[in-house]
C-alpha cells in the first residue's frame, strides 16, 4: 500500500523543486555570462579613416556587444609605444584583445604569452599559441577581383589605375585580384600600377600627387588602397582637370558620407566583426589559439560595395563572378609582391 503525502508535503516539496529549478537556471546562466568580461582593441591610427583603424574598431565594439562585455579603445597609438599600450590593456582587465596592425604583432604575441591573455594579430597564419594568439588573414584578392570586372565595365578612357600606399602584401594580393577581374573583361584595357612609398600609409599629400599623376596618363578609374591615404586619393578624383568623369574604388571601408562629389563607384569593404565573435567563442571553448580567421567572400568578411552608380546588368555580372568564386569554380590569383602584380599587368 503506497502512502500519499499531505497537501502541505506536496506542497513544501513543490516549492523545494522550484528553488532548485531556479538555481540550475542561475548556474546555466552564470556558466554562459562566465567568458569574455572586456573587450580591447589598439589602433595605430584614428577610427575616423573610414578604413582599416575604423573597421576594427567597429567591428570590436560589435563583437564586445554581442557577448555583454565592456570595451575599450587605445587608439591612434603609433607604433613607438604598442608593447607599454598592450601591457596596459592586458593589465587593465581585458579578456580578449585585438592589436590591430601586424606591425603590434611581435609585441602582442610575447604579451599574450606573458600575462595570460588572448590577443588577435594578423597577417601570419602559423602565428598560433593555444589559449594566447591567434591571427586573422584575408581573401581579399576575391573582392578585387569584382572591382576589376567593375572597373573593365566602367572605364571610357581603356586606362585604370591601381594605386597603393605602401610595400603591403595586401595590397599586393588585391592588386593582383583586380588585374585579373581587369583582364577577364577585356585584355586590351591598359593597367598602371602605382605605389606612393614603403611605408606610405597615412600620406594624404602623397595620395592626392601620385592619383592626379596616374589620371593625369589617361586613368578614368582609380582603384585606391591606403589607409589615411585615401583621403589624398579621393581629393586628387575630386579635383581632377581630365574633361571626364573619373571613378574611385576604395578599400577596406566605405568613404561614401564623405563622398560630397559622388566620384566613389565601390569598395572593397573587410568586415572583423564575425572574426572577432568567433575568436570570443573560441576563448569559452578553450580552442582559441588552435586556428586563424580569414575574411573570404564566403564568410561575408570580404564583399564589393554595392551603390547606386552600377549599374544592374553590370552587377549581376559581378554577383555571378562571387558564386563562382564561393564555389571554388573561379580561382583568383594570388600575388604577394610588386613583381608578381607587374608581371600579371604585362601578360598577354
Amino acid at each position: 500500500m503506497h502512502r500519499r503525502l499531505p497537501v502541505t508535503a506536496l506542497a513544501v516539496l513543490a516549492a523545494i523543486a522550484v528553488v532548485i529549478a531556479a538555481g540550475a537556471a542561475f548556474a546555466a546562466t552564470a556558466v554562459k555570462k562566465a567568458g569574455v568580461k572586456q573587450v580591447a582593441i589598439a589602433t595605430p591610427a584614428k577610427p575616423s579613416d573610414y578604413g582599416w583603424n575604423q573597421q576594427g574598431y567597429n567591428a570590436a565594439k560589435a563583437a564586445a556587444s554581442s557577448v555583454g562585455a565592456k570595451f575599450v579603445a587605445q587608439t591612434n597609438i603609433g607604433y613607438d609605444k604598442t608593447e607599454a599600450v598592450l601591457r596596459q590593456l592586458a593589465k587593465g582587465g581585458a579578456g580578449f584583445i585585438i592589436a590591430h596592425a601586424s606591425g603590434y604583432d611581435t609585441a602582442a604575441s610575447r604579451i599574450a604569452v606573458q600575462l595570460k591573455v588572448p590577443i588577435m594579430t594578423y597577417d601570419i597564419p602559423t602565428q598560433l599559441t593555444k589559449n594566447y594568439v591567434s591571427n586573422i588573414t584575408t581573401s581579399s584578392q576575391q573582392g578585387s577581383y569584382l572591382a576589376g570586372i567593375l572597373a573593365a565595365r566602367t572605364t571610357k578612357t581603356k586606362h585604370v589605375g591601381v594605386v597603393i600606399s605602401a610595400s603591403d602584401t595586401n595590397w599586393y594580393k588585391m592588386s593582383g585580384g583586380f588585374v585579373a577581374g581587369v583582364k577577364k573583361v577585356d585584355k586590351s584595357i591598359k593597367i598602371s600600377f602605382v605605389t606612393i612609398s614603403s611605408a606610405g600609409y597615412d600620406d594624404s599629400a602623397g595620395g592626392k600627387r601620385v592619383v592626379t599623376q596616374v589620371i593625369a596618363t589617361g586613368a578614368d578609374v582609380i582603384f585606391g588602397m591606403g589607409d589615411n591615404a585615401s583621403f589624398g586619393y579621393l581629393q586628387g578624383i575630386e579635383t581632377a582637370k581630365a574633361g571626364h568623369k573619373v571613378w574611385f574604388i576604395g578599400d577596406i571601408g566605405n568613404m561614401g558620407p564623405i563622398d560630397k562629389h559622388h566620384v566613389l563607384l565601390s569598395s572593397v569593404l573587410w568586415n572583423f566583426t564575425d572574426a572577432y565573435k568567433k575568436a570570443l567563442a573560441d576563448i569559452d571553448k578553450g580552442t582559441y589559439g588552435t586556428h586563424g580567421y580569414n575574411l573570404t567572400l564566403a564568410n561575408g568578411g570580404i564583399s564589393l560595395l554595392k551603390t547606386s552608380s552600377i549599374s544592374a546588368k553590370v552587377w549581376k555580372e559581378i554577383q555571378a563572378a562571387q558564386t563562382r568564386i564561393q564555389l571554388g569554380k573561379l580561382k583568383v590569383p594570388l600575388t604577394t609582391k610588386a613583381a608578381q602584380v607587374k608581371a600579371l599587368i604585362n601578360q598577354k
